[in-house]
């Protein structure tokens, strides 16, 4: 799948590299304009694209697959700073490409199963709008904020069925529905004064759409023949929609620094403002719950723990308001985190005992979050976070079943992948060594949301003297699960950290 995890950091590292770019060659004693000031308040209008997706849960259907695309828009809002502090409200419109589909195909036309079924489903988000408002830290160049609203979503969707049985019958469905959702929309993210009007953005939000039934309707046949037109009520879930998105804003009217209410400086010692970038490692346990009934003879759930290694890239920006500190951060991390159960359990009408084997790793794992934090000495920041968490995840399950009574065996083996979404809540320290450098310590704890997710395979049936072998997607697995990880790495800043904080307030 799914929704590339490494989009996360990369749009939060892009803006590290403007920073850089204009930064490398600005000492604090050089400014880029006149007044090394900026005030961000004033109405402004802007631009912006970037890349959403989620998963979307077809419950009846056990339809579950990721859906991701491009989008792109504009947006108009307004800010007022007082002192560092800054306060907007912003309203954005865009088209989006965002949608997926899954096709399951069941049976086979053995003595057995008698007949295929062939479901499709499809959902394509077209636009969205939202209302939120903003609050955020403000020092000189950087504008780094919190967002809360609301989004609306207009959306279709379309369901295919076909079903063929081994006596020649076949039923054919095409099906759609087009809705409007509105749902609660966080985010946070950062931006950049190119110059007194002109500034450059990278945002993060997440959009809970929850569930909604869909009311699809179309034609269906029978052996060519047409049938009065079909109504289904399917509840559609997508409890987590992922938006990342870079843009620019121009500034209309005056862009003067309002003197009555002065910026607060930085404590001195190290100032944490600015873009860094980072490379981190470490070691990742917790515990897995999946709902699945595996086998009609062990209808047991399976839990099992999960544990491996885990490392990758991180970036972000801070802003610093005397020794308090505000920042974002973009995280994705390679796993070797897995883990699995054996499950046994005597079949009460057939005399055998059936072994089930489940096992799920995690490929690998997204956090977008907020920090805060304060400086204690020259040196240390010691800081909390809070965010999202997104993973890319593989489940699957094999099952042996002896039928003694009847001199037969059934095997099966399904398998399936899914984008999971959860909290993150965390807390660390970083320590400048010198220069543009630092390391940190980190702990994280995340609950992901239960995630249904479809898998499919085969299921053999030896029974004597007939044997069948078909397609199947037994049930939906609903897939739980927290996590704790312990983390090390090392950041760069693009602004050197250790030193007195000069007087640019």
């Amino acid at each position: 799948m799914a929704i590339t995890g490494k989009i996360i950091s990369v749009t939060v590292l892009g803006l590290a590299l403007t920073q850089a770019a204009s930064a490398a060659d600005l000492p604090v004693k050089a400014a880029a304009f006149p007044a090394p000031l900026v005030d961000w308040s004033g109405v402004y209008v802007g631009v912006h694209a970037g890349y959403g997706g989620g998963m979307k849960d077809w419950t009846n259907q056990q339809l579950n697959f990721p859906a991701q695309g491009l989008l792109s828009g504009a947006q108009i809002g307004i800010n007022k700073q007082i002192a560092s502090l800054v306060f907007g409200v912003e309203l954005e419109g865009a088209w989006t490409g965002i949608s997926g589909s899954q096709t399951v195909t069941t049976g086979s036309m053995g003595p057995f199963f008698l007949g295929t079924v062939t479901a499709s489903g499809t959902s394509r988000i077209e636009a969205m709008a939202s209302v939120t408002g903003r609050a955020g830290l403000a020092a000189d160049r950087w504008f780094v904020f919190a967002k809360g609203g609301l989004t609306g979503a207009w959306e279709k969707h379309s369901y295919n069925l076909a079903l063929n049985d081994a006596f020649g019958g076949a039923i054919v469905e095409t099906l759609e529905a087009r809705e409007f959702r509105l749902a609660p929309t966080i985010g946070f993210g950062a931006e950049y004064a190119l110059d007194g009007r002109w500034s450059v953005k990278a945002e993060y939000d997440y959009v809970a759409l929850g569930t909604r039934t869909a009311p699809l309707t179309g034609p269906a046949t029978f052996n060519g023949g047409t049938l009065p037109s079909f109504r289904v009520n399917e509840p559609i879930a997508q409890d987590a929609i992922h938006l990342l998105k870079v843009g620019a804003n121009y500034r209309l009217g005056t862009v003067a620094v309002d003197p009555i209410y002065p910026r607060v400086k930085p404590a001195s010692g190290a100032d944490w403002t600015g873009a860094f970038l980072g490379a981190q490692g470490g070691y990742g346990l917790g515990h897995m719950g999946r709902s699945t009934l595996v086998d009609p003879a062990n209808p047991g759930r399976g839990t099992y723990d999960m544990k491996g290694w885990l490392g990758g890239i991180n970036g972000g920006v801070n802003v610093q308001s005397g020794v308090l500190v505000f920042g974002i951060e973009g995280e994705w991390m390679w796993t070797g985190m897995r883990g699995g159960q054996t499950l046994t359990g005597p079949d009460p009408f057939f005399g055998g005992t059936a072994v089930t084997k489940l096992d799920s790793s995690i490929d690998w794992l997204a956090i977008a979050s907020a920090r805060a934090g304060f400086v204690a000495g020259d040196r240390l920041l010691i800081y909390g976070k809070g965010g999202i968490a997104i993973a890319s995840e593989r489940h699957s399950a094999s099952t042996v079943e002896p039928l003694p009574a009847i001199g037969g065996l059934v095997t099966s083996s399904i398998s399936g992948r899914a984008t999971h979404s959860g909290i993150a809540v965390g807390a660390g320290a970083e320590y400048a060594l010198g220069g543009n450098w630092s390391i940190k310590g980190e702990y994280d704890y995340i609950k992901m949301m239960a995630q249904q997710h479809t898998d499919t395979g085969l299921l053999t049936i030896n029974a004597g003297l007939a044997t069948d072998q078909g397609n199947i997607a037994p049930g939906v697995d609903k897939v739980g699960q927290t996590l704790h990880l312990f983390k090390l790495g090392v950041n760069y800043h693009f602004n050197p950290l250790p030193g007195a904080v000069a007087a640019r307030y």
